[in-house]
């Protein structure tokens, strides 16, 4: 989830959370082994280790410096390649093993002026934002108002030649983006004209969200926004009174040639099995309509500066060289096609054998309460016995974070 609203650096923290479950991965611990997992005592100082340098030593101004220079890091934009290149030179700085990989064929979506008039029952501008990949438009039309599909789909007939609004509280940003991502299409099939999205938000100050939407090939294209949940509060209410309304959807967003950019790497080479390798991610690219400094200028800097601590603290002989070397890969188009993602998975499959794990920070920068966990049995014991055992002292033991998926 994106906002305008420009947030301030993360916490010194969070980073620690990374930072400990990557040193204990790296310097030793087996996922694969048959018999139960217990974490070796001398674990015990490496991570006091970490923990005290990432609550006393690291510091932002890299962070913020790379916020307030180079601003939004939209994809097509030079914006995003210089920041690219400003991380690559700090890497290199640090010592860190650098690679640039070329990514092509970006989708190139331009937002274009955009606005949605409220008509009728009184006129005023609602904040809004365009969804990403939305087609433009110019749409003038009464508004029909639900609360979840199971809403839409039992009022079907009320629906062709308008624009549907989702109202839809927030629960959780997986249970309810699909409002965003699914809604155009769902109201196109019984013949809307124009998609409102209530924004996928836990809460706002007047400040709509955007975030990348699709379309169904089997269904018309029709232009889709976010308006605040302020907005759709009061909208719904006026529905709900059944009090006419219309509304003016005006977007000049357009998708143009695509565009090129980087996925940058910056790595600390293993000692003992450096073809075994820990991958640590964020997104280097942004949306256009704020700084990315929490999606997910908070996550690549996380990933960063752990293969970075790590490389500063080996350095200081506070702990041994890694076994397995650890790479901090800083993907480009997450926001909207995952292009980056992609071309790294096609650039290094004959890696994937030798992938000990990946892990990805996306989902903002706070205290940390836990993990999410996707893998086998053996390896999810073997996080446990982390988490339970190191993370204790700063409050990351939550177990219902952590789940298994066969793979």
């Amino acid at each position: 989830p994106c906002s305008q609203v420009t947030m301030q650096p993360p916490p010194l923290r969070p980073l620690s959370l990374a930072l400990v479950l990557l040193v204990l991965l790296v310097l030793g611990a087996s996922t694969g082994a048959a018999k139960p997992f217990q974490l070796d005592s001398k674990y015990h100082a490496f991570a006091d280790a970490i923990i005290k340098h990432t609550t006393q030593s690291i510091e932002f101004d890299t962070f913020t410096h790379l916020c307030d220079y180079y601003g939004p890091r939209y994809r097509g934009t030079p914006a995003l390649n210089n920041a690219i290149r400003f991380i690559e030179g700090k890497m290199i700085e640090e010592g860190l093993e650098t690679t640039l990989e070329p990514v092509e064929n970006i989708t190139n979506w331009v937002r274009g002026k955009e606005s949605v008039t409220l008509l009728e029952p009184r006129v005023t501008e609602l904040a809004m934002l365009g969804l990403g990949t939305s087609v433009g438009g110019d749409v003038t039309a009464p508004v029909v108002v639900f609360s979840s599909f199971d809403d839409m789909l039992n009022h079907t007939d009320i629906i062709p030649g308008n624009i549907v609004l989702f109202n839809v509280p927030f629960t959780s940003y997986g249970r309810t983006v699909g409002y965003r991502t699914r809604g155009a299409s769902r109201a196109a099939e019984f013949g809307a004209v124009g998609c409102l999205v209530r924004s996928i938000a836990s809460f706002s100050l007047y400040t709509p969200h955007t975030g990348v939407m699709g379309y169904d090939p089997k269904q018309p294209k029709i232009p889709s926004a976010a308006i605040t949940v302020e907005d759709a509060a009061m909208l719904g209410r006026m529905y709900d009174r059944g009090t006419p309304i219309k509304v003016r959807l005006q977007m000049g967003c357009k998708t143009v040639e695509p565009a090129s950019s980087f996925n940058l790497l910056g790595q600390v080479n293993g000692s003992l099995i450096p073809n075994e390798v820990v991958v640590l991610g964020g997104h280097s690219d942004s949306w256009d309509v704020g700084q990315g400094a929490i999606d997910d200028g908070g996550g690549l800097f996380t990933s960063w500066q752990a293969v970075n601590t790590i490389q500063q603290l080996v350095q200081a002989g506070l702990i041994p060289p890694p076994r397995r070397s650890i790479r901090a890969v800083l993907w480009v188009d997450e926001e909207i096609s995952q292009r980056g993602a992609s071309t790294y998975f096609n650039d290094h499959k004959s890696e994937l054998g030798d992938t000990v794990i990946a892990m990805e920070s996306d989902t903002g920068n706070f205290q940390p309460t836990g993990f999410g966990f996707s893998g086998l049995p053996e390896a999810h014991d073997v996080i446990s016995e982390i988490v339970g055992t190191l993370l204790h002292d700063i409050g990351s033991t939550r177990r219902h974070a952590l789940f298994i998926s066969d793979l």
